[in-house]
């Protein structure tokens, strides 16, 4: 069987004058071009055997269902990215819980945020650490069952003196017969502003200067006053 040699592989040949950019994949277009140069030059005494015109076919239908898989895909990944960007663009001004154990505490007022125990104790302690890492305050909590709970700090010390403004730091500990467990802390962001990067990257910057992910959320809800101080 014969290939016309002045059609769809003079493309590809090299041109000894010059070094021009040679497209090195067939494309669909391509693909097909070449199957009919195929059966115009033909020999007519020993045409194409069926199977294996049919064997063409099914490439050439495997590339087709390739392509517009490619191009289905492409299209989901935007339209996700798309949907992405609008649902964190509703983020800005809401309260975020993400796994860190620093708190801000105001001149006025408490703070605090929430915990998690992979299982029940009868003895649960917050500890409070300043910036030097000196606890200021414990607060015997008492008894929780396993999940998810909440706390908080009044600002005062050991003394019952108020504490100066600034981030603090909770450490929470559970007795689990006789070791005590460092239990998981979230702490309450206020999202400030989303960012979009290239490639659908969503960067959230809270108040207190925090650059989180979306995957740092833990969970979102509405700003509330911190519970009344154990």
């Amino acid at each position: 069987m014969n290939i016309a040699p002045n059609s769809v592989l003079d493309q590809y040949q090299i041109d000894p004058q010059s070094s021009p950019t040679i497209n090195k994949e067939l494309g669909q277009d391509d693909f097909l071009e070449l199957m009919m140069q195929q059966l115009k030059n033909q020999d007519p005494m020993e045409p194409m055997d069926n199977g294996e015109f049919l064997g063409q076919m099914a490439q050439f239908s495997t590339v087709s269902g390739i392509e517009s898989m490619e191009a289905s895909l492409k299209g989901l990944t935007d339209t996700f990215a798309v949907g992405q960007t609008l649902q964190s663009a509703q983020l800005v001004g809401q309260e975020v819980l993400i796994e860190n154990p620093s708190l801000s505490l105001d001149a006025q007022g408490s703070t605090g945020g929430r915990f998690e125990l992979a299982a029940s104790s009868s003895d649960v302690r917050l500890d409070m650490k300043d910036a030097t890492g000196t606890v200021v305050r414990q607060v015997d909590l008492g008894e929780f069952r396993s999940g998810r709970h909440d706390f908080t700090w009044d600002g005062k010390n050991s003394k019952g003196d108020r504490v100066p403004a600034g981030n603090y730091t909770a450490a929470i500990t559970a007795k689990n017969g006789d070791s005590f467990d460092s239990a998981t802390i979230l702490s309450a962001r206020i999202v400030d502003s989303v960012e979009f990067g290239q490639g659908g990257q969503t960067t959230l910057n809270t108040t207190l200067g925090d650059t989180l992910t979306l995957d740092d959320v833990r969970q979102i809800r509405q700003q509330s006053a911190a519970p009344v101080s154990n």
